[in-house]
């Protein structure tokens, strides 16, 4: 009776990390790839300076039998704006993934200047680009950290932060109303904040690493 308990405690455990342990697993194959796949494109760079061009692009999701995209030709000059349109399910989504990189087409092509986008330099092009989802993810840190994201804060460009945020009107409500200015704790996601400064912290975000093309989800 007294060893019963124990032994309760001890089956919990272990089916919690028999759960637990292919997510674990999967992450770490996750992270180990990443960390090979930067390494090998750190030395790609692209040039952006013409046109983005979807070339007969046709892409279907696994396991399913409706084509998600058919046949799309496309094509964005720099320094242009291009919104996309539908009704849901026809494909923007789709569209859009393919441009950032996230997705390889079965068959046709992205360019850029002319340059097929592979899995090789996909790093290269996607450095290129900012993009703003719908749901903006914010850490539980500093304004600052939050709009240099994923970059040291010895590193963080202080100046080029406060440039952003004023592109994205953001600045002015930083430095009047609140008490901390840019090193205020934004709270677990974002908690401090209205919907509409998360949005102007995700566009200011975006734009800090002055980037060539800008994607926004939902724009409206």
């Amino acid at each position: 009776y007294r060893l019963l308990p124990a032994l309760q405690q001890i089956y919990n455990s272990f089916t919690q990390l028999t759960f637990a342990s292919p997510s674990i697993d999967r992450l770490y194959n996750d992270l180990n790839n990443l960390t090979v796949y930067d390494n090998d494109q750190e030395k790609n760079i692209l040039a952006f300076n013409k046109e983005i061009i979807l070339n007969d692009i046709n892409f279907n999701y696994p396991n399913t039998s409706r084509t998600a995209l058919k046949n799309i030709n496309l094509s964005i000059p720099i320094n242009s704006t291009v919104g996309l349109i539908g009704p849901t399910g026809c494909g923007k989504t789709t569209t859009v993934d393919i441009i950032l990189g996230l997705l390889i087409p079965q068959n046709g092509t992205l360019q850029v200047d002319g340059k097929v986008i592979t899995e090789q330099n996909s790093k290269a092009w996607q450095r290129l680009i900012g993009y703003v989802p719908q749901q903006i993810y914010l850490s539980d840190d500093t304004i600052l950290a939050n709009v240099a994201f994923g970059v040291e804060h010895k590193n963080i460009d202080q100046d080029m932060v406060k440039k952003v945020s004023k592109i994205a009107n953001l600045h002015e409500f930083v430095t009047k109303e609140l008490p901390q200015q840019y090193e205020t704790i934004v709270g677990e996601r974002g908690i401090r904040l209205s919907g509409g400064q998360r949005q102007r912290i995700g566009i200011a975000r975006a734009l800090y690493h002055n980037p060539k093309v800008l994607i926004l989800d939902e724009a409206t």
